[in-house]
């Protein structure tokens, strides 16, 4: 069964120009090759009122929508700045709204590969917002790719086409997504093992 797996990335800065939107936009462009079906939230997408419990009734559109795709994603990839140490505010509030998937029929993220990208001006900081993204993923009842990238000082630069400038970085976000990829598919030919025939998912 050949099923095109979906793939969605979010970034977690507001920043136009933000280093964690041109890598997830990299990424995203990186996974089409293996003829995935991509789509990428950046921060002004994910900037939702403070996520409460119980307000499904009151989401707006645009969360309706960040929650279909995520709900209907075979694998999710977090590509989030430092902030002191841990995830952007913003990621995080999005990444809650995940809880109004738990009684989905693939509840939160289950069984879905979470690829994780951090991103910081310096070595600690990537190392724990990283740490900090897979157990989010853990959490959501996913699973955090072998490999997790973090990325500081020359590591995170990018370009104006927001590629990353250095060939080990480059090749770390490959070998993630491929990671994200081979597992996304085993996802993917579930989902439409699931879905009765006549409908789109």
């Amino acid at each position: 069964m050949n099923v095109a797996p979906k793939i969605v990335f979010l970034s977690g800065s507001l920043s136009g120009n933000s280093t964690t939107g041109g890598i997830a936009d990299w990424c995203a462009g990186h996974c089409v090759q293996y003829r995935a079906v991509t789509r990428v939230f950046r921060g002004a997408d994910l900037e939702f009122p403070f996520y409460r419990r119980g307000a499904a009734a009151d989401h707006g559109p645009e969360v309706h929508d960040y929650l279909q795709a995520m709900e209907q994603a075979d694998a999710v990839v977090l590509v989030s700045p430092a902030y002191h140490g841990a995830v952007s505010g913003l990621l995080k509030n999005a990444i809650d709204y995940v809880n109004d998937l738990a009684e989905a029929t693939r509840p939160l993220l289950d069984g879905r590969a979470i690829g994780c990208v951090a991103v910081a001006r310096g070595e600690q900081g990537a190392a724990s917002t990283l740490g900090m993204l897979r157990t989010i993923g853990h959490a959501l009842r996913g699973w955090p790719t072998p490999l997790g990238v973090a990325l500081s000082n020359e590591q995170a630069l990018v370009d104006g086409a927001g590629t990353p400038v250095t060939e080990r970085t480059r090749v770390q976000l490959q070998v993630m997504l491929g990671q994200v990829v081979s597992h996304s598919l085993i996802s993917a030919r579930r989902r439409a093992a699931r879905t009765p025939a006549g409908t789109r998912k």
